[in-house]
This record gives structure tokens, sequence and C-alpha cells, in this order.
């Protein structure tokens, strides 16, 4: 048995894929200590492992920062670097009894590569996103002198390398925390430029297993039509003109609505609930898809995933981060067609839903996707990898 120290963002789309693989190493014998928000606490100790608070502290740099510069990608990769800088000592020290034999982090927040670097122990990287092998913009663009915000950028990293001990720290080392091994939550047939990645990127698919989930509704009314689900995900989803729309334009058709609002709008600010919606502040997403006709999505990774992962086609949404990305590669797959947040109208959501359901080529792309999503092993496959890694690394 080794001990585990798994190190994770503070998001469901960063944990939620975790937590499968989380058990199963802990059904085979791993003691796992996992680092995380206290909002995630009892899912974590239900999937056996033991939970470390971060403390309020990182929440607290959560709420409070806000991106300043003028440029996005430089302003993304300094948040990265503030974030790291946060973690790395406040898990340092909740660590101090545990010596880990070795270290899983998110291949974006925790300094997970950094602590492995300081603690000298194999480290593994979890990537809940689209694998990156190279900065996301062309090489003159990352030339000292070339943006102020830039050098600004270079400074800190060399300000942050010199106070954590590490030597060096590079772009790459902050914006994707690549390690000797990879696991990467999606397969080669919906990750962009697949062939470009070497054999230290393991594409295991979506990591799904059992949620336990308390079901607010009653699944069998799904049955007998075309399901239509609605959800934009758990961070931006305080939109009530945008869950308007959505009845306007379903209500009175052929087929069942399940829209999942968040628990920040509130059902009682809706206008009134059409005969064919089932409104909720929380759906178990799985239990849904598995019924579902076409999925009408912000384009997280999580969600496009585990729909592709029961074959559902995707109307994207995409509002913020790495969604645009996500949106893009559903059109570029053929997985779905996506529309833009700012232009949306009843009608156009209507029209996009028709589209979907009647050309055959959507539903035939995420039936291939999804294949190879369940081909590529999901939580099973990554364990197996990792316990591989180990005989490498004689632990």
């Amino acid at each position: 048995m080794s001990k585990v120290l798994f190190i994770n963002g503070c998001a469901h789309g960063h944990i939620n894929p975790t937590l499968p693989l989380v058990k199963e190493l802990v059904d085979r014998g791993e003691e796992v200590f996992y680092v995380s928000a206290a909002e995630f606490r009892d899912k974590v100790v239900s999937n056996g492992a033991n939970y470390i608070d971060i403390g309020e502290k990182f929440a607290q740099f959560n709420r409070s920062f806000k991106l300043t510069g003028s440029h996005p990608f430089y302003s993304v990769v300094d948040y990265f670097l503030k974030s790291d800088m946060l973690m790395v000592p406040l898990i340092l020290e909740k660590i101090v009894d545990i010596k880990p034999d070795y270290i899983i982090h998110d291949s974006i927040f925790g300094g997970g590569n950094i602590i492995g670097k300081l603690l000298n122990i194999p480290s593994i990287c979890s990537c809940t996103t689209f694998a990156m092998n190279k900065l996301p913009l062309p090489p003159h663009m990352f030339e000292r002198g070339f943006h102020p915000e830039l050098d600004a950028l270079y400074y800190n990293l060399d300000n942050a390398a010199k106070e954590l001990g590490v030597g060096e720290l590079t772009l790459m080392d902050v914006f994707f925390k690549k390690e000797e091994l990879n696991i990467v939550y999606t397969s080669k047939a919906f990750q962009p430029d697949p062939e470009s990645f070497d054999e230290s990127f393991k594409f295991v698919g979506p990591s799904i297993g059992e949620r336990n989930e308390l079901v607010n509704l009653t699944l069998e009314d799904l049955d007998g039509n075309d399901v239509v689900y609605i959800s934009m995900g758990t961070i931006n989803n305080d939109n009530i003109e945008f869950y308007n729309k959505c009845i306007e334009a379903f209500k009175g058709e052929e087929m069942k609505v399940v829209l999942s609002i968040g628990k920040k709008s509130g059902v009682e600010r809706l206008q009134s609930i059409p005969d064919n919606f089932i409104i909720r502040d929380y759906v178990p997403q799985l239990e849904v898809l598995k019924r579902a006709d076409v999925f009408i999505s912000h384009a997280g990774m999580n969600s496009v995933t585990e729909a592709l992962y029961f074959e559902v086609p995707i109307v994207a949404i995409p509002q913020a981060n790495d969604q645009h990305m996500i949106a893009r590669q559903i059109v570029m797959s053929g997985a779905g067609i996506s529309l833009k947040a700012d232009d949306i109208t009843p009608e156009q959501l209507t029209n996009s839903v028709a589209h979907v359901l009647s050309e055959s080529k959507f539903k035939e792309t995420s039936r291939r996707i999804g294949k190879s999503f369940r081909e590529a092993g999901g939580y099973k496959a990554a364990v197996e990898y990792i316990f591989e890694y180990k005989k490498i690394k004689s632990l």
C-alpha cells in the first residue's frame, strides 16, 4: 500500500471525474489524501479518501481575485501562478506528517508539480480538460519584450521560482502541469490534434462511476417522447432570461424538456411552467442523459463528455474559459452545433434542436465518440496506468 496525495482545483468539473478513480485506488489498497475545498468534503470521504481542507484562505482568494490584464491568456496564466503560490505552502503545511509516496495532481490548479519537485517524489498529472502539449499562441508572443503583461508575468515566474525554491518555472509549468504520466479523461477520437501527443499521455475516456445521487424527479416521465435536457453547469447558471427563452421555445412541443436551473436562479422567477417541462435546481445528470435525445449545454468539459458517453448530441452555448474551445471541437467532430450566447432567441433554440434531431449525422457521430470513450477504459484503465508507473518507480 502507498500513500497518495491527490491535489485538485475547487470546481465540480475538476473534482467529479477523479472520484471514481479515487475509489478504485482505495479499493486496490492505496491510502488517498485528497486536497480540496470544504464543499467537496462529503464527496471525497464517501469515495474512501482522507479529506485535507485547504481552508478558507483559498476560497477567499477565488472569490476576490479579478483578471485585471488586457491580454486574456497572460491574465489567465497569472491567475494560475498566483493560485499555485497560495496553494503550495498551504498544502505543504497540511501534509507534514503524511509523507506521501507519490502525487496525483490537477493539470491546471494546485501546484502539484511544484510540490512533487520539492518533496522529490513521483507525480502524475490528472487532466479533466483537453490535453495540452504546447502553449496556445505563436512563439513570438512568448518572447520577452513582446508585451508589458508578458514581461510582468516572466518577472512573477522568476520570483515565484526563487520563493518556492524550485530553480526555474516556465509558462508551461503553470499553464499545463505535464508529468511523466498524464491521465486524460477523454479519448483520442475527441481530443484535438491527438497524434501530436507522446506516450506519456494516456487517453482513458470519461471517468464515470456510480454517484448514488438523490433522484428528485420521476425518470419514467421521460419515456415515450424526445427528451431535451438543458443545463448551464454549476458556475455561471444564474440566467433567468435564457431559461425563459427555453420555456418560450419548447412549450407545447411534442417533447419532454428537463431544465436544470441551479440554486442561484429560483423557480419562482420563471414565467409559467408548461406541462411538458420538468424544472429543478438540480437533477441527477447521468440518469437524465441516459434518456436524453439532445443536450443544450454550456459546453463544460465534464458535461460534454458525459453526454457523448451516453451518445447524446449537443447544442453548445459556450460562455467562458475553455468552453469556446470545447464547443469548436463539438462542431469539428460533428457531434453537434454551437450558438452564440448573446444572440439566442426562442426561435433559434427551437430550430437548432429540430436540426440536431432531424440530421442523423449528429447521432451517428455521438455514437462513434461514445464508443471510443467506453473502449478507452475510464477510471479502471487510469488506475492500471498508475500501477504500471508505480512499478517503474519502484513504489
